[in-house]
C-alpha cells in the first residue's frame, strides 16, 4: 500500500469525530488493497477510536499525534 493512503487511513481514523464519520474510514480500508498486517494495524485502531467515541459519549478527544510536517 502506497504509505500515503496508509497515513491518510490513520489521520482519518484519528480525527473521526463521530460513529459515521469511522464507518466511512471502515468502508474504506475494506475497500482498499493492502497487505494483512496494515489491515490488523488499521482495523485495530478503528476499534479503539470506536471505544473512545463510546466512553466519552460523543465528546471527541482531541487527537494526541502532532501534525505531520509535510
Amino acid at each position: 500500500m502506497d504509505a500515503r493512503v496508509f497515513f491518510h487511513l490513520t489521520d482519518s481514523i484519528a480525527t473521526a469525530s463521530s460513529a459515521a464519520e469511522l464507518a466511512a474510514t471502515g468502508d474504506l480500508i475494506r475497500a482498499s488493497e493492502m497487505h494483512p498486517t496494515e489491515r490488523r494495524v488499521l482495523e485495530r485502531a478503528v476499534r479503539r477510536r470506536e471505544e473512545a467515541l463510546r466512553a466519552s459519549d460523543g465528546a471527541v478527544p482531541r487527537p494526541t499525534t502532532a501534525p505531520r510536517a509535510d
